[in-house]
């Protein structure tokens, strides 16, 4: 319920951001499916506006559009602050996952000889 909430407020920012700064093309504005980046935006949106409780997605509704109406400057420059944070960290999970493939690389045949030959030269 409270990812309609950021689908109807913060995402046609987002998207209005992404094309400003390049990310697409062109001067329309997209709709934006990405379920992490909804998770992540509300996620920091209910920390940033302190909503908790089993009531949080009405007040959470409330308390953004109260922010987008008497603010709408700020509240833009923090939603294009959140998804600089998204940004950066989707990269640095993508480059970790990278190395993480990296690492597993192709199976070694010599492992075992090599772990032979320690334990016999390093016991002397």
């Amino acid at each position: 319920m409270s990812r309609s909430v950021i689908r109807d407020i913060v995402i046609p920012i987002v998207s209005k951001i992404m094309v400003e700064e390049g990310y697409f093309g062109g001067y329309r504005r997209f709709d934006i499916r990405d379920e992490h980046l909804e998770e992540f935006l509300e996620e920091e949106m209910r920390r940033r506006f302190g909503v908790i409780g089993s009531n949080g997605c009405q007040h959470l509704r409330e308390q953004l559009e109260e922010a987008k109406k008497n603010d709408p400057y700020s509240f833009e420059f923090l939603v294009r602050q959140l998804v600089e944070k998204y940004v950066k960290l989707s990269a640095k999970i993508r480059y970790a996952k990278n190395l993480e493939d990296l690492e597993k690389g192709p199976p070694d045949r010599f492992s075992e000889l090599r772990k032979k030959y320690l334990r016999r030269h390093l016991k002397m």
